[in-house]
């Protein structure tokens, strides 16, 4: 009873045993099955790559084994049957030419976008380092986060390895890929011109041209900004390669561009007067009419003028301190003791100065007014005294006192008043073109460069209300807030504006007003 007792026990034992292992090998078969569907593909895979490769191996095997059989090779009859010698040929000739194609293969993995292969790399960690330093580098140019709108995948395999390149290729293909960002694109007219990173790229823009449009260096303080076009800027996905840095997107606004306008001939009209009236040259002109085969015109013609127009038209009002000097009033007092033509200064006088505040109106960089709004006198000018001889009276003839000196030689070609219609400001002196302007007295010279028909322009301040314009010149010599001396050189006589040859229209204005030059001339 004791034996079948212990007998019972052992098979119980047993049976556990066999349980326990059946419940291990249940849970082991599911990871085995799933690792032999997965090392499946993976031979599979790889069979395929040497498939191309045996399939000549093959031929050239059978081949020879033919030729073995049929005796044609020169071995002994019967030799070729023996089973030992067939599988050494084979195995050396599988040994041999597998080590010869993996001699000339590599273990690589292919780089695909799209599920299209664009190149091949060592291995993926490299691929994935290569594309994340790319992608840093891309958003720290930009600013913001890049992205690509297609599947950047890696997949093993066997290559020739001449085939493989150094991982510069690869960088060089990864950014060549459609990067994209979320950008926007400044439109002119609901016109789109230029692609930027972000809408506070496009104001930064903004703000650039502003400045651009004001002279360098300058401390004026921009008041107001009006833009005569419709400026938007629409959010937009945008490849990174069409985004623009602020400097050339400000430089492309600045360039403007090219546009063409109609012009009908009037009478008088020539190419010369017509290219000078729109700032332009003959030969500007006759690139943009080849039909033209003379310069004779005729009334009613239709030209067309190209002129490079700004994409963006600003109006700025700002304004602008300056320090001025306040002229020296002089006052002459006749000496019957001096001989005609002798001067005498009694007392030498001083100079004083003044904070003047202007509002200046630019139509893009073009000052088209320019006003005074206030002035605070820093230091009052102390009076001139000058003695002259009792003579001296009959050239000072008179408000003006004859204070002013001639600012150029040369006979007077158009007087002061009407002239054709209209009436004419000042004085015109003829004088040779380049022939150098003097100031007609010391002063502060309060604004130079191009005012519309009267060209190239300088106005100085003598002070007490009197200031003096010179008009037409070929150059300046001076610049705004400069303090000249009496017959400094200010610029040179030209043709500038509407002129019709070289002169220099000079203009007296007191407080304000235009006033007949020659009573002012000594």
């Amino acid at each position: 009873m004791e034996s079948q007792n212990k007998e019972n026990a052992f098979l119980f034992s047993c049976k556990r045993q066999l349980l326990n292992k059946g419940k291990c090998v249940s849970k082991l078969l599911p990871n085995l099955r799933k690792s032999c569907r997965e090392v499946g593909p993976w031979w599979q895979e790889r069979l395929n790559w040497m498939k191309d490769d045996f399939k000549l191996g093959r031929v050239v095997l059978l081949d020879l084994v033919h030729d073995l059989r049929t005796g044609k090779r020169g071995i002994k009859q019967g030799f070729w049957k023996r089973p030992y010698f067939v599988t050494t040929v084979v195995a050396g000739l599988i040994l041999i030419g597998g080590n010869i194609y993996l001699d000339q293969k590599q273990a690589v993995y292919a780089a695909y976008y799209n599920d299209e292969q664009i190149a091949l790399v060592a291995s993926q960690q490299m691929g994935e380092r290569l594309q994340t330093s790319l992608e840093q580098e891309l958003e720290k140019d930009l600013g913001q986060d890049v992205f690509l709108e297609g599947t950047l995948r890696y997949k093993n395999c066997l290559a020739p390895k001449r085939e493989v390149r150094p991982s510069s290729y690869y960088a060089s293909t990864l950014k060549d890929l459609p990067w994209m960002t979320k950008g926007v694109e400044l439109c002119i007219n609901d016109k789109p011109v230029a692609a930027l990173a972000s809408q506070d790229a496009g104001e930064g823009l903004l703000q650039c041209l502003q400045k651009s449009l004001l002279p360098k260096n300058s401390q004026e303080t921009i008041e107001k900004v009006e833009f005569q076009e419709k400026i938007t800027f629409q959010p937009k996905q945008l490849a990174v390669k069409d985004i623009l840095p602020v400097e050339d997107a400000l430089e492309m606004l600045m360039g403007g561009q090219l546009q063409e306008k109609p012009y009908v001939v009037k009478d008088g009209d020539s190419l010369w007067s017509i290219a000078r009236a729109h700032d332009l040259i003959v030969e500007d002109i006759n690139k943009a009419n080849p039909e033209l085969s003379t310069e004779k015109l005729s009334i009613g013609q239709e030209l067309k003028l190209a002129s490079v127009e700004p994409l963006i038209n600003a109006i700025i009002t700002s304004t602008q301190v300056t320090s001025e000097v306040i002229p020296c009033d002089v006052q002459t007092k006749s000496d019957s003791k001096l001989r005609w033509g002798q001067v005498k200064v009694v007392t030498a006088g001083e100079s004083g100065e003044a904070k003047v505040t202007y509002r200046v109106v630019r139509q893009n960089q073009q000052v088209v007014q320019r006003q005074e709004v206030g002035r605070q006198v820093v230091k009052k000018p102390a009076a001139r005294v000058v003695a002259k001889g009792t003579n001296i009276m009959l050239a000072s003839r008179g408000s003006g006192g004859g204070v002013l000196r001639w600012p150029v030689g040369g006979g007077i070609t158009s007087r002061y008043g009407p002239r054709g219609g209209r009436f004419h400001t000042g004085i015109d002196i003829g004088a040779g073109y380049g022939a150098a302007v003097g100031a007609a007295a010391g002063g502060r010279v309060t604004s130079t460069g191009w005012q519309g028909g009267y060209g190239k322009m300088v106005t100085i301040n003598h002070g007490n209300g009197l200031s003096t314009r010179y008009a037409h010149l070929s150059s300046i010599n001076v610049s705004t807030g400069q303090s000249v001396g009496s017959g400094q050189i200010i610029g040179k006589v030209g043709s500038t504006g509407n002129s019709t040859g070289p002169h220099l229209h000079f203009e007296v204005l007191a407080n304000g007003s235009q006033r007949n030059p020659m009573n002012y001339l000594r």
